[in-house]
């Protein structure tokens, strides 16, 4: 008996229902599916996962920084709200005891093989390098049933041990810089608010931040448009002066007035046609751009649908960089299955009648997934939401435009020459549809029709005028360009970039569905960084660590040698940030709290066993100060002190290194040993 482990139970229908020789008998326990089937004379199950099962966390309860000693555990410890994930565990545990083999079936990228690998070895507790590999990019019957048929002998460890070390690497970075943001705050203001910060998260922020502080700092500087307005067969026309922008006023005004003097006419005309080849296949970043662009979806809502459409059989696998098909996809077999409705249906009887499908491709590949690509699976009514139909349609026509003949484009340029000076009227048209047939509703061209000019022809002018403009600072980034600048940065991965941009909106550090705004959360976070500790937000550095996960995937570097590095250089990071933690704290507490809210604590003296700074604190269930050291819970040194007056330190210490203070009530002043047991004072 074998046991596939899927990543979900829907995906674990699909391969059942795929495998199955008749229909699988559905059973349950613990109360998550699983399915029983045979397959060439082998007894088969098929059990889900839910997404991760395990995740990482502290081994023992500490809540300073740094921290690293962790472990995999499952993922309703780790994580609040992930019970739900507790009967699955039980289920494979059970189901592991009574197989003799297993295939892992889980998506084919980094996170499905961290999810195989941990599967087997915590839920069922065998070695994951006895299990083979279901490879597929497609939940279609033919898609499964060949990939059953061609097992790879084990999973893909460079995948499984990259996708660990960015599980590790993301848990040390997010959870001990967000620890160090925290502290800092609660050791200036002795209030615990929780700031967080990430690997990514953070160099994407800055970037934002950067982009932000062009605008705010951005001078508008004044220039002048020359339009030259004239009529011809009853229509209006208007040229533009050769040059875009006029820098000075009084240049701008001797244009238009020599410009005016004439003779005006039509001094050249240039028609030129272009061929514009059909855009190459989807990736996910390039999805998730024209998606925003037709529908307004955000990046992590494409991401959603396009997974959605995936589970359900009727697109391939999103997560990919990949602008190349499969060689051995059957184009003839989609496209026929295509023509079976009706808005594809001309289209595709088009393409059939072709002698040979050759799509056009893009430069980018991916070792793990082809580029996105409609199955040949047809919805039938109520199979997709409104959303997913969107999303499929965007994704069948731009399958089906790839195998189309070029559009052919005419664009007209027309001179015209007022006195010494040139106008210029532009005009564009597509004269060839070819691939803009099928695809052209997401495609924006402007059609400008000219009327038939001559050279050397009058041009009867009603107006010569110059406009005052000025320059406009550069714009926001929409969520579409960040994923794109992102990757243009090699920050994250397809698959982790539209969450991290759901993070920052989460956190409160962003802000704008369209337009993204910094909020001053965010810049004043990126500022205090920048100023104390540059590295936690440095672009270099994560690109740096990505470029060392693809080598490890590569089997180039072991994951421990990447988790070490990253871990030593963290430490570094985090001694400069406790030098600093008392000034990031103030810094980042006015923001959080208000400026006005916002003391720095009085240091009374030096701590006699960590030579931390004494401060006074309150405690935050009865309100009453004490003495205590900066640098808890790693240090529990404290003192009591009078409840009332003003605490004056005098630089002095006393018994056990205990300093001496000034208490001031009124006109009374006591100097006191903060030492109880100190018989002197």
């Amino acid at each position: 008996m074998i046991l596939i482990i899927a990543e979900k139970p829907n995906v674990a229908r699909k391969i059942a229902g795929a495998l199955a020789e008749g229909r699988p008998v559905k059973k349950s326990l613990f109360g998550v599916p699983y399915y029983e089937f045979f397959r060439d004379g082998k007894k088969l199950i098929v059990a889900p996962a839910v997404g991760h099962l395990y995740g990482l966390a502290p081994k023992q309860d500490f809540f300073g920084y740094p921290i690293f000693d962790i472990e995999w555990v499952p993922v309703y410890i780790a994580e609040k709200g992930k019970e739900y994930a507790k009967d699955y565990i039980k289920l494979l545990s059970v189901l592991a005891k009574r197989v003799k083999g297993f295939v892992v079936a889980c998506d084919y990228d980094t996170e499905g093989e961290v999810i195989g690998y941990t599967a087997l070895k915590y839920a069922c507790g065998v070695d994951p390098g006895i299990a083979k590999r279901m490879k597929f990019s497609a939940l279609t019957k033919r898609d499964l049933v060949k990939a059953w048929h061609n097992l790879e002998p084990t999973i893909n460890f460079g995948m499984a041990n990259a996708g660990i070390a960015r599980h590790v690497l993301d848990w040390y970075w997010g959870v001990n810089l967000s620890r160090a943001l925290t502290h800092a705050i609660k050791r200036a203001s002795g209030k615990w608010i929780v700031l967080s910060t990430g690997r990514v998260q953070g160099p994407t922020l800055k970037f934002l931040v950067e982009r932000e502080r062009e605008i705010q700092n951005f001078v508008p500087k004044p220039y002048w448009v020359i339009k030259l307005i004239f009529e011809k067969n009853g229509q209006k026309f208007i040229a533009n002066y050769e040059k875009d922008k006029v820098w000075d006023e009084n240049e701008a005004r001797r244009i238009v007035l020599e410009a005016k003097k004439g003779p005006v006419r039509v001094a050249g005309i240039d028609v030129k046609r272009q061929k514009r080849n059909p855009p190459v296949p989807f990736d996910l970043g390039t999805l998730q751009r024209e998606a925003y662009s037709a529908f307004g979806f955000s990046p992590k809502k494409t991401l959603d649908l396009a997974q959605n459409l995936y589970e359900k059989g009727f697109s391939s696998y999103p997560r990919t960089e990949s602008q190349k098909l499969p060689k051995n996809l059957n184009f003839r077999y989609i496209i026929q299955s295509l023509a079976k409705m009706p808005q594809y249906r001309p289209y595709a009887h088009i393409l059939l009648g072709m002698p040979e499908l050759k799509p056009v491709e893009g430069k980018k590949e991916d070792p793990a997934h082809p580029a996105i690509y409609p199955t040949g699976e047809v919805p039938r009514p109520g199979d997709l939401t409104k959303d997913e139909e969107k999303l499929y349609d965007m994704i069948v026509r731009r399958f089906l435009a790839l195998f189309m003949e070029p559009a052919v484009r005419e664009s007209v340029k027309v001179t015209i020459r007022a006195g010494p000076h040139n106008f210029i009227l532009s005009g564009g048209r597509t004269v060839k549809e070819g691939w803009l047939a099928v695809y052209g509703k997401y495609v924006k061209f402007e059609e400008v029709t000219l009327p038939t000019f001559l050279v050397g022809e009058k041009v009867r002018v009603l107006q010569i005028k110059r406009e005052k403009k000025k320059t406009k600072p550069p714009a926001r980034y929409s969520p579409a360009a960040v994923i794109k600048k992102m990757e243009d940065l090699g920050l994250g991965t397809k698959a982790t970039r539209a969450q991290i941009l759901e993070t920052l909106y989460q956190r409160g550090y962003i802000e704008g569905k369209k337009s993204i705004k910094v909020t001053p959360l965010g810049m004043k976070v990126i500022e205090t960084l920048e100023k104390y500790v540059p590295e936690i937000i440095s672009v270099e550095l994560t690109r740096e660590f990505e470029k060392k996960m693809e080598l490890i995937m590569q089997g180039k570097l072991t994951k421990e040698e990447v988790i070490e590095e990253a871990k030593q250089k963290l430490i570094k990071i985090l001694e400069e940030f406790k030098k600093k933690e008392l000034e990031i704290g103030l810094e980042l507490a006015k923001i959080v709290i208000g400026e006005d809210k916002v003391e720095k604590p009085l240091v009374v003296g030096k701590c006699p066993k960590c030579g931390g700074d004494l401060i006074v604190k309150y405690n935050k269930k009865t309100g009453k100060r004490f003495i205590g050291c900066s640098n808890w819970p790693k240090c529990d040194v404290t003192y009591p002190i009078l409840q009332r007056g003003e605490i004056i330190p005098t630089g002095r210490t006393c018994c056990n290194g205990a300093p001496v203070v000034i208490v001031k009530d009124g006109k009374e002043k006591r100097v006191i040993c903060l030492d109880m047991n100190c018989k002197e004072w």
